[in-house]
């Protein structure tokens, strides 16, 4: 039985090992029974103490021992367990198969699902930001196109300031830290500096923030500028409108039927409503229905109206200058509160016909009424005040008559409520205080006006003129404005001093000066403590005396005083003490210790330089008349060899000596000029003027250069005018002058070029031109050619000592003339020479003479 139950079991795990994971159950059952048969057979065979096994098949051996059972018991154990794992590594594997099967799935739906958001965010007409939590580096999606003004480059984008337009960007940062902060979705127009209009949408998702900009094209386009000018329009309603709610006088808009549409707060005053919804909503009118009437009629025939209306505002009767503009969609209108103007108008003439009534004696108008308001007394300068005819004031009118006399008589200003003002006059007769009143006259006077009641019942009148002293205290407030804007501005320190020596008046200055000696400046400091703080930094006590003994002294005679103090830090102070009236005096102290140093700078340089240029005359002069006489010995030398008094020289040593002299020609030239400059500098050369004949010193000019201009093949011409004829100069100065500039154009000219001397004269000056055909001057030369010791030997054929041409400048100066370069050229240079036609009285020449160098 036991044999059978087990091959049952064996067939039935077979059969269920055949089926998948849902055989794997039964497997396990199937197992579990034949582990059961083997142990109930274990049993049965321990029992029956070595009975032999039943056998029905191969499958296990005829007996079976203890041992053996139990090794089989052992295998068929781990056989089971080997069996289970695999069952459960096979299920495991089915279903993690399944899972991973369901996931490809699920995740190539989210790829196509990506891709396919992906194409739909990543547009070129919108762009989305998306912060992750507060990470401050965004994700960018999509792109905007050029149009819009916003930038292409990720960078660039995010930077919103540099291209959004300023009046976006201030609320458009504030929406985007809401956004990411609280978390606050907005939706806005976005305007770049480039004009481009976008569409922005900012929202939240979880933790992420994120915001839309698309661009506007189109109707939205246009629907979004025409939302842009319309909150632009209404921006600056808004700005109109509280500015006009602010004004002190009503404003009113109104539609085409007349009907109120907005008021101001002063209109809504004007009718006593606190409310100026109320005033529209009502439709009150500020004026009559005559008077509105008048006023559409007006802007009906010309669109504008412009007059004074008489009005009720707060309960008072006024004069209003309504200024109404109407339109296609309605009108607007001002009024101006006039009726204080025409009350200084109508007061002004009262007070100027008051003026002359007051005390006889004093022109001031009096007036006396009694407990009946009868009048019981006025002046003469009451009745000039007012014009009003003696039998009439002797009647003893009331103050009502006289006022309404007044009024009658056009004295009286005309007030637009007159019995008002009337009753508000006539309160002074039951009042304990005086009241006073200004009235402004037509012509400019101001008149004070005191009424006062009497103790025995009754008022008085006075009129007094303080015209003069309201100009005077006018004046003299200006006066001490600008007294004091001077004293604060002054860089000299200013003190004021009283009679009993103590400080009044001091500028900023003077505290600064004083606070860096160590001296606390206030009010009603006495001299005597500033002298003593003094004393200890300075030397000059002496003058701390006198300053002293002149603030706080009693002579009749006090005069000013002046001077220098030197401290011990270096600075040096000049002081000027000045007496003032009434026992005052002002003490004035400037720090000049920059004069004083740049003084003593300028001083030594000065003597440095005369020194100099004395050791450089001497120099000079002694160089040169050193150079003389080995110069007339090489010269003279030079001539006797030439002559062939010592015997006949062959043609190379003819040569050599022709050299030699030329040389000691140009060397003489050159000491001479040296000679000349240093006479200048030294103020020793003295011209001696008398009548040349010009012609005869330009042709000896020519004559004494005439190898020179051989030797270049020069043209050479002579214009001389009549005028010019005779020159009064320096017979030996002007030639050399002539010389120079001649010899300056033939070494700058061309070989076969031309020379023209030309004068003539020009008003006061003899006017002498010298002009070759050379290469010209440099303009960066201009300035310099008539320096010492500058040449322009590039250009020349000749170099020389660069004396020639200064000479000339300083001849020419001392003659009273100058010398200028009148042209200059490719196609050659001309001198000007102006000689003045009568004898300069100066025979000195400056260093620098005005216009000299100049090129016409």
């Amino acid at each position: 039985m036991v044999q059978g139950n087990s091959a049952g079991i064996i067939k039935r795990i077979s059969l269920a090992c055949r089926n998948s994971s849902a055989g794997l159950s039964s497997c396990c059952k199937a197992l579990s029974g034949l582990f059961t048969a083997f142990a109930f057979s274990i049993d049965n065979a321990v029992a029956n103490e070595g009975v032999p096994f039943p056998s029905s098949s191969s499958l296990l051996p005829n007996s079976l021992s203890s041992n053996d059972i139990l090794m089989v018991s052992i295998f068929g154990g781990a056989m089971s367990f080997a069996l289970l794992s695999a069952f459960w590594l096979i299920r495991e594997r089915v279903r993690v198969t399944s899972t991973n099967q369901n996931l490809k799935s699920a995740l190539a739906d989210l790829r196509v699902s990506n891709d396919r958001n992906a194409a739909l965010v990543t547009t070129s007409d919108q762009r989305i930001i998306v912060w992750n939590g507060e990470e401050e580096n965004p994700s960018v999606l999509g792109n905007l196109p050029p149009s819009t003004g916003a930038p292409e480059n990720k960078e660039q984008f995010l930077n919103f300031r540099n291209w959004v337009d300023p009046d976006h960007f201030s609320v458009f940062d504030s929406q985007v830290r809401n956004l990411r902060i609280n978390a606050t979705t907005f939706d806005a127009l976005l305007r770049s500096k480039g004009g481009g209009l976008l569409e922005v949408t900012g929202r939240t998702s979880g933790n992420h923030a994120y915001i839309k900009m698309r661009d506007l094209v189109g109707l939205r386009e246009e629907h979004a500028q025409l939302q842009s000018d319309f909150e632009k329009l209404s921006n600056s309603f808004q700005k109109i409108e509280s500015l006009l709610d602010k004004l002190p006088m009503p404003f009113w808009l109104k539609d085409q039927n007349g009907k109120l549409v907005w008021v101001n707060h002063s209109y809504a005053g004007a009718l006593e409503i606190e409310n100026s919804k109320d005033v529209v909503k009502s439709n009150l009118d500020l004026f009559d229905t005559d008077e509105r009437a008048k006023i559409q009629k007006n802007l009906d025939e010309d669109a504008l109206f412009q007059k004074l209306i008489p009005a009720t505002v707060a309960g008072d009767r006024k004069k209003l200058e309504v200024f109404s503009i109407a339109s296609e969609s309605g009108s607007a209108g001002m009024a101006i509160d006039k009726s204080d103007v025409d009350d200084a108008v109508r007061t002004l003439e009262e007070s100027n016909e008051s003026h002359s009534r007051m005390l006889d004696q004093l022109a001031t108008a009096v007036a006396i009424f009694d407990r009946s308001q009868k009048l019981i007394f006025y002046n003469s300068g009451f009745q000039h005040l007012w014009k009003l005819e003696a039998p009439f004031l002797d009647s003893r009118p009331s103050n009502e008559e006289v006022l309404n006399a007044m009024r009658e008589g056009k004295l009286l200003p005309e007030h637009p409520d007159w019995r008002k003002w009337l009753d508000g006059q006539m309160t002074i007769y039951t009042a304990i205080e005086p009241t006073e009143e200004w009235w402004h006259l037509l012509d400019g006077q101001t008149i004070r006006v005191v009424s006062s009641p009497r103790n025995q019942g009754g008022s008085t009148w006075i009129f007094e003129n303080v015209t003069e002293r309201l100009a005077l205290e006018s004046n003299l407030n200006a006066l001490m404005r600008v007294q004091g804007e001077t004293l604060d501005h002054l860089n000299e320190a200013v003190a004021v001093f009283g009679s009993n020596g103590q400080l009044k008046l001091f500028n900023p200055a003077l505290e600064a000066l004083w606070q860096g000696i160590g001296i606390t400046v206030q009010e009603d400091l006495h001299i005597a403590s500033i002298i003593e703080s003094w004393q200890p930094i300075t030397n000059n006590r002496g003058d701390l005396e006198a300053i002293l003994g002149r603030i706080t002294g009693f002579d009749d005679i006090r005069d000013e005083i002046e001077g220098r103090m030197k401290l011990e830090d270096g600075r040096t102070l000049q002081y000027s003490l000045v007496p003032l009236p009434e026992g005052q005096s002002m003490l004035t102290l400037a720090d000049i210790t920059a004069n004083v140093d740049f003084e003593k700078a300028l001083r030594e340089r000065a003597e440095a330089l005369e020194a100099s240029d004395q050791l450089k005359s001497k120099f000079i002069q002694h160089v040169s008349y050193e150079l003389r006489a080995p110069l007339t010995n090489i010269a003279g030398f030079g001539e006797l060899l030439t002559s062939g008094v010592t015997g006949a020289m062959n043609e190379k040593q003819s040569e050599y000596v022709s050299h030699i002299n030329l040389s000691a020609s140009v060397l003489r030239a050159i000491v001479d000029d040296i000679l000349d400059l240093a006479s200048i500098d030294a103020g020793t050369m003295v011209l001696e003027y008398e009548p040349i004949d010009f012609a005869a010193i330009a042709n000896q000019a020519f004559e004494d250069l005439e190898d020179a201009i051989n030797a270049r093949h020069l043209k050479t011409f002579v214009n001389i005018d009549e005028s010019s004829q005779t020159i009064i100069a320096d017979s030996i100065r002007l030639p050399q002058v002539i010389r120079n500039l001649l010899s300056n154009a033939i070494n700058f000219s061309p070989d076969h070029g031309a020379i023209i001397l030309s004068a003539e004269r020009k008003d006061e000056y003899h006017e002498i031109r010298i002009e070759d055909q050379g290469p010209g001057i440099p303009e960066n030369e201009l300035r310099i050619i008539f320096e010492r010791f500058e040449t322009r030997a590039a250009d020349g054929n000749q170099r020389g000592a660069g004396l020639g041409l200064s000479i000339v400048r300083s001849f020419v100066t001392m003659h009273g003339g100058e010398v200028m370069v009148e042209k200059t050229s490719d196609a050659g240079t001309c001198f000007l020479c102006r000689i003045p036609v009568k004898p300069h009285s100066s025979n000195q020449t400056d260093s620098e003479p005005d216009g000299v160098a100049s090129a016409a």
